[in-house]
């Protein structure tokens, strides 16, 4: 069974809670200490169980990898998978590495979608739009999964429409590609579309999802501060809201989601635990399988690196 992907119904938030209690005694190798900065700051108090949210990075999918980037060092960057993300590293040599964007969280999304696996900072292969699973489960039954990468094609760049702001999201994507009316859930304050930095519409829960505060572990202490930086962490959105009937659990639900450049979001109003209404798809297992041909860890032409013990490392600002 797959681990949360993104998308909560009362037993996945369980199992998530669980998953952390478990994943504390079998911490992830993580690549560098850079790495470990970021993962640590939303992660750490979700893998110790002392949390009730759920991952933003999630545990570590790959060891530390090089993979082609033209403008690097030696034409390779460093990277890391994680359930939920890739970390990267592009400019060893010549950025702070003290600054928040010394490791950038990759637009993973993006190229599921459009197909154009970035190889340089505007060179791409295009390897063909994701038929990889978005949200619901991966595994759906003998029957095709919806929505793929590749499907979310058709609402790409359709990101805010002025006329939306103050209402509930209604559009509801269909696996013919149609976009029809869905009404049930118009009372639900979550789903009203809100504008955002930059003047997007997003659904009210994604908002107070990505500007929520609590703790977050920084220079060695927890302390209290604003969880997420939203453009670091999601990016900008590059679809509008939808709603989609997906397989969760093996059962159909309809799921409000809404595509990043970095993250997927997806809101499920029939979750009772309302700390996990909001989760972020897995990306980065995702993205694994589109590029590598496998959910197995390490696979495809990429360089594995040894990975290097973690040393002190000045922490970023809190964002």
């Amino acid at each position: 069974m797959q681990r949360n992907v993104g998308l909560a119904v009362a037993t996945v938030a369980a199992m998530v809670m669980i998953v952390g209690s478990v994943f504390a005694q079998t911490k992830p190798t993580i690549g560098n200490s850079y790495f470990q900065r970021v993962w640590e700051r939303q992660d750490l108090l979700v893998s110790e169980g002392r949390g009730t949210r759920s991952w933003t990075w999630g545990p570590a999918f790959s060891e530390r990898m090089e993979e082609k980037l033209i403008e690097a060092p030696d034409g390779k960057r460093t990277v890391q998978y994680f359930e939920k993300s890739r970390m990267e590293i592009n400019h060893a040599k010549d950025a702070d590495p003290n600054s928040l964007w010394y490791v950038t969280n990759g637009l993973l999304p993006k190229e599921l979608i459009t197909g154009d696996m970035q190889v340089g900072e505007s060179t791409f292969d295009n390897r063909g739009p994701a038929k990889v699973s978005a949200m619901g489960d991966l595994d759906c039954s003998g029957s095709p999964c919806f929505p793929t990468y590749a499907d979310l094609g058709r609402v790409y760049q359709r990101v805010f429409d002025p006329a939306d702001i103050g209402k509930a999201a209604t559009r509801l994507y269909n696996p013919d590609g149609s976009i029809t009316t869905f009404e049930t859930y118009t009372s639900d304050p979550g789903t009203t579309v809100v504008k955002s930095e930059g003047a997007y519409g997003i659904p009210q829960a994604f908002a107070d999802f990505q500007n929520q505060t609590g703790k977050v572990y920084e220079n060695g202490k927890y302390i209290d501060a604003a969880i997420y930086n939203p453009t670091f962490v999601f990016g900008l959105p590059i679809t509008g809201p939808y709603w989609v009937k997906t397989m969760v659990g093996g059962k159909e639900i309809p799921i409000l989601f809404q595509i990043f450049e970095r993250r997927v979001l997806t809101y499920n109003p029939q979750e009772t635990n309302a700390a996990f209404k909001v989760q972020m798809g897995n990306v980065g297992t995702q993205y694994h399988q589109w590029r590598y041909g496998t959910t197995t860890p390490i696979s495809g032409t990429a360089t594995v690196v040894p990975t290097a013990p973690a040393t002190t490392v000045t922490p970023y600002p809190a964002p």
